[in-house]
């Protein structure tokens, strides 16, 4: 009796691929889960491509109980106070759809729940983020599709 040894050839994982609706004046918002000292919330992230920094909702991350891990300075299109300095706050991010945890420094922002008018948002997702993703919008048609990285690397800002 003859036995052949097959072998079979490691393929990489295939990426997440997260769709949703644009909202029509936020754009794209993904549901997603926000881990902190034990507790964890769900929402959304508001993904902003002109952001070149991630953020947190302030009351969200005192709820979580995110660690302070410095401070950073940042402006906004639409700020009237020019630069602003707020603290970093640390906090694992699972997009649903995903079980897998980001590790993140985020700034912290005051009343970010209320950006959008009517949803929970916790986060907004800034090129920090988004520069390890693809993301493709159909305008006309109203959607987006979100390609998350393959390997979750920490972003993890030094200072």
């Amino acid at each position: 009796m003859y036995c052949s040894e097959t072998r079979l050839a490691r393929t990489a994982p295939a990426p997440i691929l997260v769709r949703g609706l644009l909202h029509p004046a936020a754009g794209p918002l993904v549901r997603v889960t926000l881990h902190g000292d034990g507790v964890k919330q769900s929402g959304l992230a508001v993904l902003d491509t002109g952001a070149s920094m991630s953020a947190i909702d302030i009351a969200t991350a005192n709820t979580l109980g995110c660690p302070v891990t410095g401070v950073a300075t940042w402006a906004a299109v639409q700020a009237v106070e020019g630069e602003q300095t707020s603290e970093m706050r640390q906090v694992a991010l699972q997009v649903h759809g995903d079980n897998r945890r980001f590790a993140f420094d985020l700034i912290g922002i005051q009343g970010l729940q209320h950006a959008v008018e009517g949803y929970p948002v916790v986060v907004l997702l800034g090129w920090d983020f988004l520069g390890r993703c693809r993301l493709s919008c159909d305008g006309p048609a109203g959607t987006f599709a979100l390609e998350l990285p393959i390997t979750p690397r920490t972003n993890r800002r030094t200072r």
